[in-house]
């Protein structure tokens, strides 16, 4: 009778400890699968990111292009979201990567909407060769802007994108096959009176793409010719 007592004692102590061991184990499943939920960012998620002014960084919002290839855009995904100060002065660099609060490295794929629009001090923007979208009215109003280098890999620029940016200078495209440019991405001024830089072996395709034709002034870049 003790032997089998005990013997019972037994089984009833394993069985409980299997039962805790499932308890635990499911647990630890739901607090797994948790964390992955709050890792994942959907596309057009926003959050707080930074740019660079002057060598300091200064807050600027960001939004989830693409959860697959981990892009987000600079700017605004909505014309109700202010985008960064309109009193900055001086120069922008614009990150190639940025981490986003889930703790992943998303890479900075293009300027968004409303971006840097009525920034009416800042007097030079640098892109990332990662940018190839070029919001609408993204660097509209801004007056002080003299020139712009859009990266190689730039495909595309939407209405307004430089319109009101009446001191731009000089208008530099690395980009070998000409960008995909809407209307009005430009002032007739700036078309008129700014200096356009091409890429030396794509002279031709330039000459004939929609209104990089428009520019009064066209030179060629020799280091870019290849």
């Amino acid at each position: 009778m003790l032997v089998r007592s005990f013997f019972v004692t037994l089984q009833t102590i394993m069985y409980k400890m299997r039962f805790a061991y499932s308890l635990l184990l499911l647990l630890c499943t739901v607090i797994l699968s948790a964390q992955k939920t709050v890792s994942r960012l959907n596309a057009g998620t926003a959050f707080h990111g930074y740019v660079l002014c002057n060598g300091k960084r200064v807050d600027a919002v960001c939004y989830v292009r693409d959860t697959t290839n981990k892009t987000i855009g600079i700017g605004a995904n909505s014309y109700k979201v202010i985008a960064i100060d309109t009193t900055l002065a001086g120069k922008i660099v614009v990150p190639p990567k940025i981490m986003a609060p889930n703790g992943l490295e998303y890479t900075v794929t293009s300027v968004s909407r409303h971006a840097f629009a009525n920034c009416r001090h800042i007097t030079e923007v640098v892109l990332p060769d990662s940018i190839h979208d070029i919001g609408d009215q993204s660097f509209k109003n801004c007056r002080s802007l003299r020139s712009i280098v859009l990266p190689p890999g730039t495909r595309y620029l939407w209405p307004h994108a430089f319109r009101g940016c009446s001191d731009l200078k000089r208008v530099e495209v690395r980009a070998t096959v000409p960008p995909v440019s809407y209307s009005d991405v430009f002032d007739d001024h700036t078309l008129r009176f700014a200096t356009l830089v091409i890429p030396a072996s794509s002279a031709k395709a330039y000459k004939y793409a929609f209104l990089w034709n428009m520019f009064r002034y066209c030179i060629p870049n020799w280091d870019l010719r290849f």
